[in-house]
């Protein structure tokens, strides 16, 4: 029976319109309510003896002004007092519970970097342009976050509760590990690169298993799911304030720029995105990285329109 259910018949117990029927679910109530959470009823040795003379002094009353009172109505008085110290306990203790629970949402702007550790002890770095959403306290038998961006994690290894990390439609699953999750909304993949451990990345339609330098790319058009052997290293650069370029297109390395260093570019000739770059740059200046992009590329200029507004001009001749 649910609580309401034995909240009504203890209220018709009460107003005397219980039927036999009724009075019978009660008193097996009572029985079960004993045997099975005689510890949350009781919560103490002394409260059980209060209680216990409570009821003694109740039946004995209850005596005196009907002789003829019946078992069956004395055993539905302790469910009725027995039922309201369980629920009343109970009800607290979810209460409680429920006001523990609390969500934390951070998230980054274009060109800041965010390092978190959450309460099981796993680190999260989020990238720029990231939200991550994580309960204060992982109480329930599952550890499930949000992600919306890219962030590397660090899990704390707890083989009783796995680390889910929710990215749209793709769900990454661990024990502890670390790996790198790229799931930024305006772009059409989701990419979940392994360090260490094993990691399930799972869809509707599909899921597969990663192992160290292995990298899943969830495709959200066509919703496959697909792997492939990849430096750990080089993808990682992010979290140690490297921006890597390995034969890049120019047009990925303006974004990746734009979402570093909180800019935006502005392009007056579109095949300037067709030029390629490979280079390296640890904590450098937007001013430095582009003095040395338009040195390797000739043909090509810049201008800052304002602080935040870039203007590349000029034809790539690679």
């Amino acid at each position: 029976m649910t609580e309401n259910e034995i909240k009504v018949l203890m209220k018709k117990y009460l107003n005397g319109t219980i039927t036999k029927e009724e009075e019978s679910l009660l008193e097996e109530f009572d029985y079960k309510l004993l045997s099975k959470n005689h510890q949350n009823v009781f919560k103490n040795s002394k409260h059980k003896n209060s209680i216990g003379q409570k009821l003694a002094k109740s039946i004995n009353n209850s005596k005196r002004r009907n002789p003829l009172l019946k078992w069956a109505q004395v055993a539905a008085s302790l469910t009725l007092l027995m039922g309201l110290n369980y629920f009343i306990y109970t009800n607290t203790v979810e209460h409680e519970v429920v006001e523990s629970y609390e969500e934390v949402t951070k998230s980054t702007d274009w060109g800041q970097k965010l390092n978190l550790v959450l309460a099981d002890g796993t680190e999260v770095y989020l990238n720029s342009g990231s939200t991550i959403k994580f309960p204060k306290l992982f109480e329930a038998d599952k550890r499930v976050v949000e992600l919306d961006g890219e962030a590397f994690f660090d899990v704390a290894e707890n083989p009783d509760k796995p680390f889910i990390i929710k990215s749209g439609e793709v769900e990454t699953t661990v024990l502890g590990t670390s790996f790198n999750v790229n799931t930024y909304s305006e772009s059409n993949q989701v990419a979940v690169t392994v360090a260490t451990g094993k990691v399930k990345v799972a869809s509707k339609e599909k899921e597969i298993f990663l192992m160290p330098n292995e990298q899943g790319v969830f495709d959200k058009q066509s919703k496959s799911i697909s792997k492939k052997k990849i430096d750990i290293a080089a993808l990682l650069h992010w979290k140690d304030g490297i921006i890597h370029f390995e034969d890049a297109e120019l047009s990925k390395v303006l974004e990746t720029l734009e979402r570093w260093y909180g800019v935006t570019f502005e392009v007056d000739n579109e095949n300037i995105g067709d030029c390629h770059l490979t280079a390296s740059y640890n904590n450098e200046r937007l001013s430095a990285v582009l003095e040395s992009i338009v040195y390797a590329k000739k043909g090509i200029s810049y201008e800052f329109l304002s602080s935040k507004k870039i203007q590349l001009m000029g034809k790539c001749t690679d």
